[in-house]
């Protein structure tokens, strides 16, 4: 049967019998079809499943108009030649609202005597909803049991059977109240009794509990979720869901096993480097301190070879123990770039004086070139960027056994207050080959080849320059030819310094009469480092006394007057911090003590002036530096006074900017500000003696909003390093941090207050 466009007749009511009146109030959507396919009549059932608002809106349609045209097509090729042949066809088809909207349908068709067509249409899109649901609900990994409000099972599937080890099909359990079961079903749990209370704690509640660990028994750990059911605010029952975590709890666990021995190794590993940063460079001092001291003595041509020997080895195993070090602390992301005014001119210098003897011993030209266009005074890391060039142009000399080496500074691009500096290294040496180029900012690689013995070294250097490169925002690349030379280019921005930061000091000649007759007490563990600086500080005409540790300084200290006591930080029985509290608390200010470190970082420098120590020198230190640092240090005091008149300083011009220069305003500052500091101390004063770090933190917290708010950054070095929770300090270092921010805070409070 193939049904044709045509009009509807005009008058097609004859065609409906009177019984038909009774099908108005049917459930199925129901209408008459006459032979051309065209709607004659339809109940309200029909209309409102397609969306029409009246019989007359579909009445004289074809049955196109509520099929989508691929419908249609399959009803007229698939559908009207089985009615035909049946006289009947009954299936699933998919329909068309008014509003465009697809309906999936159940359909029956149904020929007449006397050709028409009775349609029967019923949405089937709920059930089928329904039964996906149910097929979902069914095949899940989870366990289900729906009840309804009065405890009776609903649905169970085949997972919750599996579970609990219930021996039936889940529909068997279908209308079974829940509650004449539950002490069955708790005998599966390690604490049954815990199982009860939370199940009538839920069903009392009727509140969703998502993600709940149970124990069974049997060693597995399922996890249960609980949702009531509310229809219409009215409640229809609950749903519990369990699901078997067992798997994912002891992945959980080897993760967390994991990590923690991750931390566990990792703490090994900073503690263990911190000991080697102690333990190699103290002997080293010591090697390389007395080695200096023996070439200043008089010695034969072939002793003088020998100490000069001993000298360059020891330089060189130190330059490889830095390297160890610097690339472990890079790893460990310990590593900062701490900018400061500087010149570049001035460093480039330094390399220059330090290596030029080296390339002259080896017959090889070293040839230099700075561009007057570099300010002379940027902000970097001037450490940071002497151990670049000093890596770069020490591989030059190393890997070139004649030519010359080249080390040209240009300045590419001045840009927002920013200079980016080239720094190219040209050298005449063996060359790297392609492969070898691919692979030379690896830890630890060294190109093979027959000449590796002649170049002995770490195979770090390359891998931390590129890193401190990228640290100061550079970039480093290198073109090499096999056997002919190899050229390295570096390019760091450099921010320039506006000229009201300049900071302009004087430089200071060392005054060694300011040493003759000083008393300095040397606490030092290591033997041989306690016997060179006395040999030193002898040289210098100061009179040493030596403790071996900081409980041995205690006692020497109250029974002599010294007016300067060097510290090591690392000792046996007490160490420098503990040490520098006590006498803190005994002396006062009266006893400047200077640090001694191994850790040759900046970063330690400052945690030594933070934690309150008059300076911070670090090891190894030879005879002339030592003498530079000593006699500085008796002409212009101590680096921690310079610290607080800075901080000062700077506090007193931020709140006079703050306040516009304005008197009364500025006033009114200084009197919010005094309050906050009054509180700051009354609150240390209590959890600083009782050690109550986290009370005391919590004023700091507070404390650092009102410096901030006010412009103040002089105490931002003192505060990181308190509340740095990544490394870990004794009680002593906690007491001398906020003793030494308790000292800030009492200065500002003098300053402010006078």
């Amino acid at each position: 049967m193939l049904i044709k466009h045509q009009q509807a007749p005009e008058n097609n009511t004859t065609l409906i019998p009177a019984k038909l009146i009774a099908l108005e109030n049917a459930f199925d959507g129901i209408a008459l079809l006459d032979n051309n396919g065209m709607h004659v009549y339809m109940n309200k059932a029909y209309t409102d499943l397609f969306g029409y608002g009246s019989l007359e809106e579909l009445q004289g349609k074809s049955l196109e108009t509520i099929y989508t045209p691929e419908a249609f097509v399959k009803l007229q090729k698939e559908v009207f030649p089985v009615l035909e042949k049946n006289g009947n066809w009954t299936g699933e088809t998919i329909g068309i609202a008014k509003n465009k909207k697809s309906l999936t349908l159940y359909v029956s068709l149904n020929s007449l005597s006397d050709g028409g067509l009775v349609c029967t249409c019923r949405d089937n899109s709920k059930a089928i909803n329904a039964n996906r649901l149910e097929y979902l609900l069914g095949n899940l990994g989870n366990g289900i049991l729906v009840e309804d409000e009065n405890h009776c099972a609903v649905f169970v599937n085949h997972q919750f059977c599996n579970f609990f080890h219930i021996p039936v099909h889940p529909h068997e359990l279908v209308g079974m109240n829940s509650m004449d079961a539950l002490q069955q079903f708790l005998l599966h749990f390690k604490d049954a009794e815990k199982v009860k209370n939370d199940i009538f704690n839920l069903i009392g509640k009727k509140e969703p509990m998502i993600g709940q660990d149970m124990v069974l028994k049997d060693g597995r750990i399922l996890e249960r979720d609980f949702v009531p059911i509310f229809i219409n605010n009215s409640f229809k029952g609950q749903l519990w869901s369990y699901r078997d975590i067992t798997q994912n709890r002891e992945l959980q666990k080897s993760l967390v096993d994991a990590k923690n021995r991750a931390i566990a190794s990792e703490k090994a590993k900073t503690a263990f480097l911190s000991n080697m940063s102690h333990e190699i460079r103290t002997p080293m001092n010591a090697i390389m301190g007395l080695a200096e001291q023996l070439s200043m003595s008089q010695l034969n041509e072939q002793q003088q070879y020998f100490v000069k020997s001993i000298s360059d080895a020891a330089h060189g195993l130190l330059g490889i123990i830095n390297d160890i070090l610097d690339i472990s602390k890079l790893e460990a992301g310990k590593m900062n770039i701490e900018k400061e005014i500087i010149c570049l001119k001035v460093i480039n210098k330094s390399v220059e004086n330090i290596l030029r003897p080296k390339a002259k011993e080896k017959g090889i030209s070293f040839e230099t070139d700075f561009d007057c266009n570099i300010d002379a005074n940027l902000f970097a890391d001037e450490v940071r960027i002497r151990q670049v060039l000093m890596n770069i142009v020490g591989n030059a000399i190393k890997f070139t056994d004649s030519g010359t080496i080249r080390l040209s500074s240009k300045m590419l691009e001045e840009k927002d207050q920013v200079q980016r500096v080239l720094y190219t290294c040209e050298d005449s040496g063996v060359g790297i080959s392609e492969e070898g180029l691919a692979h030379i900012f690896e830890d630890f690689y060294q190109e093979s080849n027959e000449n590796n013995h002649r170049y002995p070294g770490s195979g770090l250097g390359l891998a931390i320059t590129r890193t401190l490169v990228n640290l100061m925002g550079g970039k480093i690349w290198i073109e090499s030819t096999k056997d002919v030379g190899t050229k390295v280019m570096v390019e760091i921005p450099f921010e320039m310094v506006a000229a009201d930061e300049l900071l302009k000091e004087n430089i200071v000649q060392d005054d060694c009469s300011l040493m003759s007759g000083k008393r300095i007490l040397i606490v030092e563990d290591n033997k041989l480092n306690r016997m060179l600086f006395n040999l030193m500080i002898t040289n210098m005409t100061g009179i040493p006394d030596e403790a071996e540790n900081g409980l041995e300084a205690l006692e020497k200290i109250s029974r002599n007057p010294y007016d300067l006591v060097l510290m090591d930080v690392q000792m046996p029985i007490m160490d420098g911090p503990t040490a520098l509290v006590l006498i803190r608390e005994q002396f006062g200010e009266a006893i400047p003590v200077i640090a001694l470190t191994a850790a040759a970082f900046k970063s330690e420098v400052s945690r030594m002036l933070n934690l309150g120590f008059a300076d911070c020198i670090t090891k190894p230190i030879d005879q002339k530096n030592l003498q530079h640092r000593l006699c500085l240090f008796f002409k212009t005091g101590s680096v921690k006074e310079k610290y607080y008149q800075s901080v000062h300083k700077k506090i007193i011009s931020s709140i006079a900017e703050m306040a516009g220069n304005e008197p009364l305003q500025n006033a009114k500052m200084i009197e919010y500000l005094l309050d906050e500091v009054e509180h700051a101390l009354r609150e240390w004063q209590i959890s600083v003696p009782a050690k109550d770090w986290d009370g005391a933190k919590r004023t700091l917290h507070r404390e650092k909003i009102m410096i901030k708010s006010v412009g103040i950054n002089g105490f931002d070095g003192l505060i990181r390093e308190i509340e740095d929770d990544s490394i870990v300090k004794t009680e002593s270092e906690m007491t001398l941090m906020f003793t030494q921010l308790i000292d800030l805070f009492q200065n500002l409070r003098t300053r402010l207050a006078s």
